[in-house]
């Protein structure tokens, strides 16, 4: 049973391990996810956001290229004659026209400078309205030519311009320019960083200028359009297999790595709890062992660790302890027979004590000795009291006893010792611990009194206060040093029980005694205050609260 909770728990950590890591698995590749997706729509924005810009700059461009060619008078009526004369009548016109020099009215010669000073325009058409020929040129032809105009077929990557006459207010034919595509490809390639972005510009008449990257898009490939002021589209995505490969990539990586990490960690605890169930298992069987009657046994402490080593370490000593406990309590079986038979030896004294003092007090009377029958009755009574096995008795009682101690010790010195007992009516029933009075009225009688004085006294009262019952025991003895009485004051506010093997606590048995009896009898309700002087004797005030 113990091997199969070892396993099973064993099992439990496994799962939850694999519980803990596959969610965490699962969270990381969600995250991961998430960031490749927002990384691919950042760049993807940020592709279209910069196409958006360089397609509106070279749109501008193109607009002021065309423009220029027809800026004024003279250059559009230079661009009218071009389509109307002969080369030789063109070639004849250029050279009679008056106009400043500042001004260039040769087609020829506008075309070659846009070449030149803008590298980007890959070629220029014109197509005047209404007109049966089209220029055309490229940068490698830049003279040009003209063909017919059912011939003509513009560049896909041509951007077209509208031209006006500025005099008349009208448009009057369109110039297409050529972009080259490489700067827009340019822009992509930048901006991918290892990303396969495909993107598309579309021009307002819905004509393709450009296309870069994978030319096969599945149906659900998300675009993402942008409009240039121009009416120009543009369109940015990513296919949809490098979203899966990329996605499948991270989570193949991190459910690997997660896999492993389980492989570890369960390979680690495996080793762990068997070795911990080796040393439990030799634990279980040694004390098997020892209930079995193997009473020699002891746990091997060699082979085990921590809180283990800790437990069998404790077991082997309570094994140790409980063995020589059961000695010593063979023993004191062996000696309570011989206790038990000394106790009954130990009943018939007492008796034969008592029976001896009742004739001898008998026999007194007989005699005519009352006196003597009364000190001997004293006695007896007194001994029986001693002798008693109760713990507890009546208030009352208590002061009766002390009484009559304090009536034989004055047997003794007649005439010289007077005393006095007081308690009030309704206190005669409480109970009190025996001997818890008598050892302060014998600390007078032993310490405190002095015979050659007539006038030793000692009283106890027993009265009802406020909230309490006070005890009060006074005599005009002798008194205590002042270095005496403050040991004792020191030791009675202690509320702990005292070591009674102290040198200096010997010296005050009687009152430590009593202290502790009504200390365990009365816990917190109790209290002892003790004040003297020197040959004025000693005061003792009890206090015990109601409860």
């Amino acid at each position: 049973m113990k091997k199969f909770w070892l396993n099973s728990l064993l099992k439990a950590y496994a799962v939850i391990m694999i519980v803990i890591i596959g969610c965490l698995s699962f969270i990381l590749s969600y995250v991961a996810w998430q960031g490749k997706k927002q990384e691919i729509e950042r760049i993807s924005q940020q592709a279209a956001t910069r196409l958006v810009e360089e397609v509106e700059y070279y749109n501008r461009r193109t607009i002021q290229l065309a423009q220029s060619l027809v800026e004024n008078q003279a250059k559009l009526e230079g661009v009218y004659k071009y389509f109307t004369l002969s080369p030789a009548e063109y070639a004849s016109w250029r050279l009679s026209e008056d106009v400043p020099d500042y001004v260039q009215v040769s087609l020829h010669r506008n075309i070659n400078n846009i070449y030149v000073e803008n590298d980007f325009v890959k070629g220029i058409d014109i197509a005047l309205k209404d007109y049966k020929t089209v220029f055309i040129s490229t940068r490698e032809t830049k003279g040009g030519k003209q063909i017919a105009a059912e011939k003509f077929k513009p560049a896909a990557d041509a951007f077209p311009i509208a031209i006006y006459d500025k005099a008349a207010g009208q448009v009057i034919g369109t110039v297409y320019i050529t972009v080259d595509t490489t700067i827009f490809k340019n822009i992509v390639d930048n901006t991918r960083r290892e990303i396969p972005l495909v993107a598309r510009i579309t021009s307002s008449y819905n004509k393709e200028i450009a296309h870069f990257g994978e030319n096969h898009l599945s149906k659900d490939t998300r675009w993402i359009k942008k409009e240039t002021a121009y009416n120009y589209l543009i369109q940015v995505a990513v296919p949809s297999f490098y979203m899966f490969n990329s996605i499948l990539s991270s989570i193949s990586l991190i459910v690997l790595s997660g896999l492993a990490l389980v492989v570890i960690l369960y390979w680690s605890l495996q080793r762990i709890f068997l070795n911990y169930q080796r040393q439990v298992v030799d634990i279980v069987d040694t004390i098997q062992d020892i209930t079995q009657g193997e009473n020699n046994k002891r746990i091997d402490t060699a082979t085990k660790e921590q809180e283990l080593l800790l437990i069998a370490t404790n077991t082997n000593t309570m094994l140790n302890s409980l063995d020589k406990n059961i000695r010593d309590i063979y023993r004191l079986q062996l000696t309570q027979k011989d206790a038990n038979m000394r106790a009954l030896q130990a009943q018939i004294n007492p008796h034969f004590m008592y029976n001896t003092l009742e004739f001898i007090r008998m026999y007194a009377v007989m005699q005519s000795q009352e006196e003597l029958a009364d000190i001997i009755y004293e006695f007896s009574s007194l001994l029986r009291n001693n002798t008693s096995s109760e713990t507890k008795t009546r208030l009352e009682d208590e002061l009766e006893f002390c009484r009559k101690y304090s009536y034989l010790c004055m047997v003794r010195h007649p005439k010289s010792v007077a005393y006095g007992f007081k308690i009030d009516e309704g206190l005669k029933d409480m109970l009190c611990p025996k001997f818890s009075i008598q050892p302060l009225v014998e600390n007078y009688f032993a310490h405190g009194i002095d015979y050659r004085r007539k006038d030793n006294v000692i009283s106890v009262k027993a009265v009802k206060i406020a909230g309490a019952v006070r005890l009060l025991i006074q005599d005009n003895g002798c008194g205590m040093p002042p270095e005496k009485l403050a040991q004792i004051q020191q030791m009675l506010a202690n509320r702990q029980l005292l070591d009674i093997d102290n040198g200096e606590i010997r010296k005050s048995i009687g009152i430590v005694n009593v202290h502790e009896r009504f200390l365990l009898f009365f816990g917190e309700r109790y209290n002892i205050q003790i004040e003297s002087r020197k040959n004025q004797g000693v005061t003792y005030t009890i206090e015990i609260k109601d409860e």
